[in-house]
């Protein structure tokens, strides 16, 4: 459902079109201001990223197996699916669907096969489960659910919650994302911000049920904070509430509409993930938000 928003100043207007993403700040003393995460302790949401391609032959597989477990625990598992690789690099007749980030972050997990993926980007180690390579963050698919099963186990340092708007006649994406820390943090805490998008269709290696028109969900579009989020100032003692806000230009598509190309935006299929992350790796929690 889309909701229709006004931009209340002409600085406003300006600064939306000559910037993709902009951070604002919520004061969060304010009690007019809604504040939407919770303030109980509870447990982690796991995130999935399935490291996946348009020509890998076991990736569909691995959709399945991701879908099985997200149907089992819903509200408590996310999928971001990112393609990168030899098997989504760009190839003509094969549809687009990289992103700018892919390449650091199989790098990071220590990607050996695909397809593969990260809990949480939690050592495997840590997660009781077999790495692809020794002392990585990146397992085989039949590790997925049981490591899940390990991080839901797990209590959240920090709650969130969030909200994502878009304004049609301006293209703007507004995100509202709220911390409250139920546990003190003393390492270094990033805020990622992650646009999702579902249903859309390309040729797949070994997809089913037709392999030149198949379904590709939880595709990642762009991580509207950068490569690994923006780091939370100040204090994360208990109690500490943090607001951010972020707007961002949606664009009509991501590497054009043809077969080549990662195929039109479609706002009623896009979804916001936000999450904490220690620095770059242990993600502490996270959320998924549909777009209004």
């Amino acid at each position: 459902m889309r909701k229709i928003t006004y931009l209340i100043s002409g600085f406003i207007a300006l600064s939306v079109l000559f910037t993709a993403c902009k951070k604002e700040e919520t004061k969060t003393d304010d009690a007019s201001v809604e504040f939407l995460a919770g303030t109980a302790p509870q447990n982690r949401v796991a995130i999935l990223e399935d490291f996946t391609g348009v020509r890998c032959t076991y990736c569909p597989d691995g959709h399945v197996r991701a879908k099985a477990v997200l149907d089992a625990n819903p509200g408590k598992f996310i999928v971001m699916a990112v393609h990168a690789g030899s098997y989504a690099t760009p190839a003509t007749g094969w549809a687009d669907f990289t992103t700018a980030y892919g390449s650091a972050l199989v790098t990071q997990a220590k990607v050996a096969g695909f397809p593969a993926g990260t809990v949480s980007r939690m050592l495997c180690s840590d997660l009781a489960v077999t790495p692809q390579i020794a002392g990585g963050y990146a397992m085989s698919r039949g590790s997925w659910a049981a490591a899940a099963g390990k991080v839901f186990a797990m209590t959240a340092p920090v709650n969130l919650g969030a909200k994502a708007t878009f304004d049609a006649a301006s293209r703007v994406l507004t995100v509202k994302v709220d911390l409250y820390y139920t546990s003190a943090e003393t390492a270094q805490n990033n805020l990622n911000v992650v646009l999702l998008q579902d249903h859309l269709f390309s040729k797949q290696i070994g997809g089913t049920p037709d392999p030149n028109k198949y379904e590709q969900n939880h595709v990642v579009r762009d991580f509207i904070t950068g490569q690994w989020g923006e780091v939370i100032a100040g204090s994360k003692a208990v109690g500490t509430k943090v607001s951010k806000t972020y707007k961002y230009t949606v664009p009509a598509d991501y590497h054009g509409t043809a077969v080549e190309g990662g195929g039109a935006v479609v706002i009623d299929n896009l979804k916001v993930v936000a999450f904490v992350a220690q620095g770059q790796t242990n993600i502490l929690n996270a959320i998924e938000v549909d777009v209004q």
